[in-house]
């Protein structure tokens, strides 16, 4: 077990170190880097934008190049979060509060340097876990049948709407409609025609591409050109760079919180669909439980922030299941590059598994060793005027979206998903929940027919099907009344 454990790992790091998935790397840490940096972007928007990128792609390219971005968007966005009081993703809005308060008070560089640590070790920390974990998954999974995929797939998706923020109602609303989008065209197994409402172009389905640019890119870049101001700048020359050190070494006298916090969002990750900016909020509700000090309030978000990312993965590759709303983009990745996630793919593919962890590993002190020089002038480098932002993301979301199958359909979608993204977002559902069950209506749907074709009424009967449900209810009902 051990030597083939060693042996993966090996295959996995000739995997990724190779000269051009290194480059792609590095490619997505500047990329994810400034998504995150430019406030109203985030992790989803950069991923929806670099989708079209990776056609023809090696598919561990493509995949390190998706990840590395992605993982790279919240070192980006803690420092605008923590200098400016402006989250450049939702996930760091949770350290908003007391980041920004000791900028105000003139630290605000202790707390970049504090944030960026807690960032690297809760994400290092997840890697670690997870090159445990993986392997270990290898034997569980094969014990899966599909009525169990079918229930677990299921039971995500309604953890989804259940235990989601916001109204529950219009959670469930985002689920009915993104399953209603995912029946849009030829069945999968039938093949019999459905809701193509005789337009040809809707028989192979709602595209991908345009359904996630349309949802999250279009409705921000409409934000940023009817914004009338510029971002203020704050003058940071009053503080010392070296002041990060002070910070990080404030991570390292409170290893209980890191690892604590770490934990949370490990744990919080790996439960589909309820991690995402579920887990910061988490881990800095419990460690303020124990102390009000404001630094506390700047670990525990953000070294659950990363670790959940590793979390997230566990699910996605494992069972096929996004464990966030970014890993349901990521596995849009997988889908364009060939590839499908679950059972299977941990089994035949452990080597470019392995090498996604080790690219979040890497990824997380490349990128806060990038933000490092840039966090006492992110002020200057933010400073962009909509008016020259938003045209220059307008014509790169169009550009993508036709250079993804070059068909100028797509664009009209496009435009069509734009207008449901804009929707959504003015009366406040959720745009990430639909994406999620688009996703994941098409897997329960297959993995129901091949159960019943297989076992009928006795798929109910399966003792792990039993076992499962149980603990999923039971797991359903615990997190529900937290």
């Amino acid at each position: 077990m051990a030597s083939l454990m060693i042996e993966q790992v090996v295959a996995a790091t000739h995997l990724i170190a190779t000269p051009a998935t290194l480059s792609v790397m590095l490619l997505g840490i500047v990329l994810g880097v400034f998504f995150g940096i430019m406030p109203g972007i985030g992790g989803l928007t950069a991923l929806a934008l670099l989708l079209p990128f990776i056609y023809d792609m090696n598919p561990a390219t493509g995949l390190c190049f998706l990840v590395a971005t992605h993982a790279a968007v919240d070192a980006g966005g803690v420092v605008t979060s923590i200098m400016l009081g402006i989250p450049g993703s939702p996930a760091n809005a949770a350290v908003i509060e007391d980041g920004f308060a000791l900028r105000r008070e003139g630290r605000g560089l202790y707390a970049v340097g504090a944030a960026l640590t807690a960032s690297v070790a809760g994400g290092l920390f997840s890697a670690a876990l997870l090159v445990v974990l993986l392997p270990v998954l290898q034997t569980v999974v094969l014990s899966f049948g599909s009525p169990e995929i079918f229930l677990i797939v299921l039971t995500g998706l309604t953890y989804v709407a259940v235990l989601g923020r916001g109204s529950t109602l219009k959670a469930f609303v985002a689920v009915a409609l993104g399953v209603f989008l995912s029946s849009i065209g030829y069945q999968r197994i039938t093949g019999e025609p459905r809701l193509w409402f005789g337009v040809e172009y809707l028989l192979d389905g709602v595209r991908l591409i345009p359904l996630v640019l349309g949802l999250f890119a279009v409705p921000e870049i409409l934000n940023l050109f009817a914004s009338k101001k510029r971002i203020d700048d704050t003058d940071n020359r009053r503080e010392s760079i070296f002041q990060m050190w002070a910070g990080a070494r404030e991570v390292f006298k409170r290893p209980l919180l890191l690892v604590k916090s770490s934990v949370i969002g490990m744990v919080v990750g790996i439960i589909p669909g309820v991690g995402g900016e579920t887990a910061p909020f988490l881990a800095y509700a419990s460690a303020k439980k124990s102390s009000n000090e404001r630094i506390v309030g700047v670990i525990a978000p953000e070294s659950s922030n990363n670790a959940k990312e590793g979390g997230a993965l566990v699910p996605t590759l494992a069972l096929g299941i996004p464990g966030s709303a970014g890993m349901a983009i990521l596995m849009s990745g997988f889908l364009i590059l060939g590839i499908n996630p679950g059972p299977k793919f941990i089994n035949q593919h452990m080597d470019i598994a392995l090498g996604l962890v080790f690219t979040l590993a890497i990824t997380n002190v490349v990128s806060a060793l990038v933000v490092i020089p840039l966090a006492a002038y992110v002020a200057k480098i933010i400073r962009i005027q909509a008016v020259i932002l938003a045209p220059a993301l307008s014509a790169l979301v169009i550009f993508g979206t036709y250079a993804s199958s070059h068909n100028p359909y797509d664009v009209a979608a496009l435009f069509a998903c734009g207008l449901l993204g804009i929707g959504m977002q003015r009366f406040s559902f959720s745009r990430p929940i639909l994406i999620l069950s688009f996703i994941l209506a098409p897997i329960i749907e297959t993995y129901l027919h091949i159960s019943i074709q297989a076992y009928g009424l006795g798929m109910f009967a399966r003792p792990i099907f039993l076992v499962l449900l149980v603990v999923l209810v039971l797991s359903g009902i615990g997190l529900k009344k937290k």
